[in-house]
């Protein structure tokens, strides 16, 4: 199998799937969190959520690593972004179906999304916990990123940190 070559991804940004559609990648401006399109290994992934109630672009939120060996784990959205070992992160499901995904740093929460609980379509008797994160990032993200404080969450980071900064064949 020959090397995959990343030749469009400039050196301020990083290759990542798209979480919501297969064989689809994006290099993601760190600086800026705008996304073009891109070839080349995966250092996570992104989801592209719809252009904000007030207008303006897609926003970009993304898990990916940054650098070599173990890599260190970043959560962007836009151009925001927290190194994932200095902030809490947190899903909850509200009484009226919607849901609400919180980073918080040391001075409290820095970023509050709340957005409606994705649909499902047509009832499905087989969808299960694994459709219901399948189909939320911010789900996903969330589990991704549970309390690094006991043992199992910690070695689950640690190793998404390696799996990511070492990069993945896109799928």
């Amino acid at each position: 199998m020959p090397a995959l070559q990343n030749p469009s991804t400039p050196p301020d940004a990083i290759v990542l799937q798209d979480y919501d559609h297969h064989g689809r990648m994006w290099s993601l401006e760190i600086a800026t969190g705008l996304l073009r399109p891109a070839s080349g290994r995966c250092h996570g992934f992104v989801h592209v959520r719809d252009a904000p109630a007030r207008g303006g672009p897609p926003v970009a939120a993304a898990l990916y690593a940054e650098g070599h060996g173990a890599g260190v784990l970043w959560l962007q959205y836009g151009p925001q972004r927290w190194d994932c070992a200095a902030v809490a992160v947190r899903q909850v499901s509200e009484p009226d179906g919607h849901r609400l995904f919180t980073v918080s740093g040391e001075r409290g929460p820095e970023l509050e999304l709340r957005y409606p609980k994705p649909d499902p379509g047509p009832a499905d008797p087989a969808y299960d916990w694994i459709d219901t994160v399948a189909d939320d990032f911010f789900l996903w993200a969330a589990e991704r990123l549970a309390d690094a404080g006991t043992a199992d969450a910690a070695t689950a980071r640690r190793a998404l940190a390696e799996h990511f900064a070492t990069g993945f064949p896109p799928a």
